[in-house]
């Protein structure tokens, strides 16, 4: 079963990039992502013999539970959801329910504009119905099917919520891979996605403690961001690949990945037999 979209639209979240990293994606038998966010690679990725997801986002790691333990109530939630401007203002109150809460989360992150409103910024309402193709609320018709498609996918996955260097630190090993996709390095940004763009971001100092920690690990790392002169120092020596990517706003990006020295450049993506 196809997986066709992300779970939530999420600050840069690699939905589309994802085919390019996992052709870059060495052999490995656990697979780990520190920074889950919208956990778009581990989505599209061939399933592995284990697999963790982690984020220190509670909302959504929230989310991602409600979705893999109780689906289906929540699909049938969402086609109860009518695609109403009242529904998007009342998905920025916290529910005490975990499921009302999931279904106010994915809700504000699909009809909301970019991916500001996931994290519970200030974002207009999706209402606009003159665009060529499909429109916001069709997407939102057609998500809980896409949803089911979903849950199937994250079964099996361990799902964490804690400090990204710790969750890795504990399931590390010779046959684990760590897709490491932390907060993009704030001189990277536009002016605009500079402040809150993430819930919890990392600073200069954090991005080279988070280095420090990955350089001590005994499984291949493979790293995104946007190249910068503190990741060709904090990576000197690794592989780096670029490819192209669009930012917020189909600005033309360059996105790049740094291979740890203990991966082969030339091997594409395989599964180690369980």
């Amino acid at each position: 079963m196809t997986v066709r979209r992300p779970l939530i639209r999420y600050h840069g979240g690699k939905w589309r990039l994802a085919p390019w990293i996992i052709q870059h994606l060495p052999s490995h038998r656990c697979y780990v992502e520190p920074f889950g966010g919208g956990a778009s690679v581990l989505l599209r990725k061939p399933r592995s013999y284990a697999e963790v997801y982690n984020d220190l986002d509670g909302e959504i790691v929230n989310l991602f539970q409600v979705a893999r333990d109780d689906g289906e109530r929540l699909a049938r939630a969402c086609e109860l959801t009518p695609f109403a401007r009242a529904e998007f203002d009342d998905a920025y109150n916290p529910a005490e329910d975990l499921l009302e809460q999931a279904r106010r989360t994915v809700f504000r992150s699909f009809s909301g504009f970019g991916s500001a409103a996931v994290t519970g910024q200030a974002s207009g309402f999706r209402a606009n119905s003159n665009r060529s193709g499909t429109t916001p609320a069709h997407d939102w018709m057609n998500y809980p099917d896409c949803l089911r498609m979903l849950i199937q996918r994250l079964r099996g996955v361990v799902i964490e919520n804690r400090d990204a260097i710790d969750c890795m630190t504990r399931h590390d090993g010779p046959d684990t891979l760590h897709y490491v996709d932390p907060p993009y390095v704030h001189s990277t940004r536009s002016f605009r996605a500079r402040a809150h763009s993430y819930r919890h971001e990392l600073d200069d100092d954090q991005h080279k403690a988070l280095a420090s920690a990955l350089h001590q690990l005994k499984g291949p790392v493979v790293v995104s961001g946007y190249r910068c002169d503190l990741y060709d120092t904090l990576f000197d020596g690794w592989t780096r690949i670029d490819g192209l990517a669009h930012a917020d706003g189909a600005r033309p990006r360059v996105e790049s990945l740094w291979l740890s020295p203990n991966i082969q450049h030339n091997s594409l993506f395989q599964e180690r037999a369980a």
